[in-house]
């Protein structure tokens, strides 16, 4: 079993795609949406939410649920 450590910083912005577990429950038409790769921004409690957020998508992400996440400062 490997532990995945989420070694970003409260407010870091990254660019990844979520796994398709994370958006498995969301209306298809969304689940599209959000199937692409995009800016997530880590919240003070650890979570991650896109950012932007247009949608009006009140969910956050965890870090597992990030597919190969790059900070967008080395991007």
């Amino acid at each position: 079993m490997t532990t995945v450590t989420d070694p970003f910083a409260t407010g870091s912005v990254v660019a990844a795609t979520l796994a398709a577990e994370a958006v498995f429950d969301f209306d298809p038409v969304l689940r599209r949406l959000l199937a692409g790769p995009q800016f997530f921004v880590k919240q003070a409690d650890g979570r991650w939410r896109p950012k932007g957020c247009q949608l009006g998508l009140a969910r956050c992400f965890d870090f597992c649920d990030l597919l190969q996440p790059v900070s967008r400062e080395a991007a």
